[in-house]
């Protein structure tokens, strides 16, 4: 009778560890989720703005329909290039985040395992603060790693329209002068 009960306890603290772990995960995924919402957001905020900003300069700059025409094949050639670049930056971030996930559903299997073999309930609470604090320090070092890849990609992705930017700046300069 007595071994029955610990199995059942044993059984639910399995149960518990398990559900506790899969909310971990899901958290995990919905803050990432909203860090890439509120990039994609950004990205195309400043995107719709920049090309509000040029087609304003282009109006008042440009009287040649030759020369409108090819600022706006380096504004679309500029477009791309920096789309090109944010798509290779969410791949990074997919990859990064699927051998995090990978990797913590190791480690959560792992301190399972260990959670299972516990002896006391002393022994299992300090197994189990154990298993939470280096879920939360694998966590906060992924995510500052998954903020990093992010700057990077948003700052290497404006580069390219930023210098179209400066490209009307320089022709209404111009043209302002004269």
């Amino acid at each position: 009778m007595a071994t029955t009960k610990k199995t059942a306890s044993a059984k639910t603290a399995q149960e518990t560890f398990e559900s506790a772990a899969e909310a971990q995960k899901k958290s995990f995924d919905d803050a990432l989720q909203a860090g890439t919402d509120a990039f994609a957001k950004g990205y195309e905020e400043f995107y719709n703005s920049a090309r509000e900003q040029l087609a304003k300069a282009q109006q008042s700059i440009f009287g040649n329909f030759d020369e409108v025409s090819d600022f706006n094949r380096e504004n679309v050639e500029a477009a791309i290039v920096s789309s090109n670049i944010v798509a290779k930056g969410f791949e990074v971030v997919g990859k990064e985040f699927a051998a995090y996930a990978q990797q913590a559903t190791e480690a959560n299997m792992a301190a399972a395992k260990k959670l299972s073999t516990a002896k006391d309930p002393q022994e299992l609470m300090d197994l189990q603060s154990e298993w939470a604090k280096n879920a939360f320090d694998g966590f906060v070092a992924e995510t500052s790693k998954l903020q990093d890849i992010s700057v990077k990609v948003s700052n290497q992705a404006s580069q390219p329209l930023n210098e179209r930017i400066n490209k009307a700046v320089e022709t209404l300069a111009k043209t302002t002068a004269s």
